[in-house]
């Protein structure tokens, strides 16, 4: 049946041998153990830049990347902001906004920002 379906593989095994060797891979798994209050703990995790070049590699993931922050409302008068997802949040928002800010405001594209207690200082980087 495989041969009229015009399939290269006979079986599941075959299949996932095909998957984990031929097609391009996701970043694996790291296990490390960690203790907590006297207690061995796994933790599994994923190199997150290999992760992020993972994604911005795969052209099936282009439509889904977001690169800017944005606002949503739930009413006509933007009265009442909607979150969501991150790139909703208040925190990518100034984070971005800020970064841009800096390196706009800043000579020679060497920004240097102070942050404490929710006032910033911005200090000019050397020439």
């Amino acid at each position: 049946m495989f041969k009229s379906l015009g399939l290269s593989f006979k079986s599941s095994n075959e299949l996932n041998k095909i998957i984990d060797d031929q097609l391009p891979g996701r970043p694996r798994f790291e296990r490390h153990e960690i203790m907590v209050a006297n207690e061995v703990c796994e933790v599994y995790f994923r190199d997150v830049i290999a992760c992020i070049k993972a994604l911005y590699g795969d052209p099936d993931f282009a439509q889904y990347l977001v690169f800017l922050p944005e606002k949503h409302y739930v009413d006509e008068g933007k009265t009442q902001r909607m979150y969501h997802d991150m790139h909703t949040g208040k925190w990518w928002w100034s984070t971005q906004v800020r970064s841009t800010l800096v390196v706009a405001l800043t000579p020679h594209r060497s920004p240097t920002t102070f942050f404490r207690n929710n006032s910033r200082r911005i200090s000019r980087g050397q020439p």
